[in-house]
Formats: C-alpha cells, sequence, structure tokens
C-alpha cells in the first residue's frame, strides 16, 4: 500500500514517541485513542495522502496495523481483505446473494480467530486448496469480524448500518437476498459481527453529537461503533475498546498485560528487528 508506506515516515517515529518506544503496554493499547491524531499528522484533515481515496486506504492501513499490534501473539489476525489470504469457506460464508449476483460486503478489514491448534500453511499461495479445506473443517470454531473504515463519518455512516442489517436478518427470502454459499453462511461461524471505525475527519466542532443522524445509524452495530479518538458516551467508543468487547476470549488475561508479555518476549510487532525491516520495506 503505497499511501500507507508513504504516511508510515512520518507516523512511525510519532508511534514511537506515544509508546516510549513501544516499551509500554498500556501506551501500546492507548493508541486506539489517538489513532486519529496520529493519522492527521500526515495533513490537513487527513488529505496529506493526495486524494481522499488514498487517505481512505492509509486509513485502513493504520487501523490494520494497530489491531494487529495488539493481537500479536494471539490465535487471531486482522488483514486486508484478499482473496489469497481470506480461506474461501469464510469468503463464501459471507456473501450475500441477490438473485443471482453475488458480492461481499463492503469490508475493508477482517479480523478472523482462528481455534487453538489450528496450522497455517507456510506458503499460503501454494497451499491455498489445503488451508480452505482445514477452515471449512473447522469452521464452526473459527470467528469473522468485519471492520469497514472510512475517514468521514457523515457520509459513511449508512453503508454500515444496511450491510449490518443484511446480516442480522439472515437474508430477505422474499426478495431473492441470500447470505451464504458453497454449503456455508455466517451462522456457520463460532461468532460474527459488522463494526465501524472512523477518524472522523470533521473538526472539533463539527464533530458529531450523540443525537446526530450519522450516530444514531451506528449506534447498534453488532460489532460496535469506534473512532480514533477516546471514547464520547453516546457517541463512539475508542479503538482500544475494541479488544475488551469482541475478543475478550483470546487474552490469557487483560489486554495490556498480554502487551506487556509480548515485549517482554520480544515476539511480533515488539521485536526491534522485526520493527526495523518493517521500516525500511
Amino acid at each position: 500500500m503505497t499511501s500507507f508506506s508513504d504516511a508510515w515516515k512520518i507516523w512511525q517515529p510519532e508511534l514511537l514517541k506515544r509508546t516510549n518506544n513501544f516499551s509500554s503496554a498500556y501506551q501500546v493499547l492507548k493508541l486506539g485513542s489517538q489513532l486519529s491524531e496520529v493519522f492527521l499528522t500526515t495533513g490537513e484533515a487527513g488529505r496529506g495522502q493526495g486524494t481522499v481515496s488514498s487517505a481512505g486506504a492509509a486509513w485502513e492501513g493504520l487501523v490494520c496495523w494497530y489491531l494487529n499490534t495488539v493481537l500479536s501473539g494471539t490465535n487471531a489476525i486482522a488483514i486486508k481483505q484478499a482473496q489469497l489470504l481470506v480461506p474461501a469457506p469464510i469468503s463464501d460464508a459471507l456473501t450475500v446473494n441477490y438473485g443471482t449476483f453475488q458480492a461481499n460486503t463492503e469490508s475493508d478489514i477482517l479480523v478472523l480467530v482462528f481455534p487453538h491448534g489450528f496450522t497455517f500453511p507456510d506458503d499460503v499461495k501454494k497451499e491455498q486448496q489445503q488451508f480452505a479445506d482445514d477452515a471449512r473443517s473447522k469452521i464452526g470454531d473459527i470467528e469473522a469480524h468485519i471492520v469497514q473504515c472510512k475517514t468521514n463519518w457523515n457520509d459513511n455512516a449508512q453503508i454500515p448500518m444496511l450491510w449490518d442489517m443484511v446480516y442480522k436478518s439472515k437474508g430477505f427470502k422474499e426478495s431473492g437476498l441470500t447470505i451464504g454459499r458453497n454449503g456455508v453462511d455466517k451462522d456457520d461461524l463460532a461468532d460474527f459481527s459488522y463494526a465501524f471505525v472512523t477518524v472522523p475527519t470533521q473538526k472539533k466542532e463539527k464533530s458529531p453529537k450523540s443525537s446526530a443522524v450519522s450516530v444514531s445509524r451506528v449506534r447498534h452495530l453488532s460489532g460496535g461503533n469506534y473512532w480514533g479518538k477516546p471514547t464520547e458516551s453516546g457517541v463512539a467508543f475508542g479503538l482500544d475498546e475494541y479488544f475488551k468487547r469482541k475478543f475478550s476470549g483470546v487474552f490469557p488475561s487483560t489486554v495490556d498485560s498480554h502487551i506487556a508479555k509480548a515485549i517482554s518476549d520480544k515476539t511480533g510487532w515488539y521485536s526491534s528487528s522485526v520493527q526495523k525491516k518493517f521500516v525500511h520495506t
């Protein structure tokens, strides 16, 4: 992602500063309530990446990076939607059919929680079929959580609201709208949710109020409504609240104690060698 790698040159030192060089577990977790400030360091109202679309892609990348940073060392992973990375049965289970037309939700990130002991292929490209077969045999133990990311709130809140309604309804058969294909649907998964994460790029004085239509539209999403700012009652949760609300089962104790152990063990992102490699790629 060019937009993400370009912005990373600015974001990385900012993230290091806010976490004491990734030595403070609590500060790493609380980045979720600061991601908007980090994002906006690349330009006025998040437009520093050149266009609205590239800014959106950069925001998706930053959210995905943050989720994986906290989830490092667990059996959960956040990935950008890609045919190669998502096991076919999972993609099939989330497919929405309208008559003969088939489509997947406008999801930017998919968080998958695999059962303990699940075997991952060394080379996904070469072992894609085996990966799919293993996922199909364990689909009842796999969780899938969609995270839609948007830099703007007002213009986009209706999209996750409508998709979440479709998934909650299990389809509208009388209208020819059903969910799932190839023998699987979302009810075969261990758990499923749909969340929305926004910057938002509106200036502070124009931030949504709890009574705003845009807020009401995402108030009852199955996965929750979040932004890269501190939690504001009646408006949105800080993204750092996402883990305990949806993934408490993947952490052996508290989220920040898990991060502290990862830092101590120098595993995942917290390894300095991993950071250096990432920065130079």
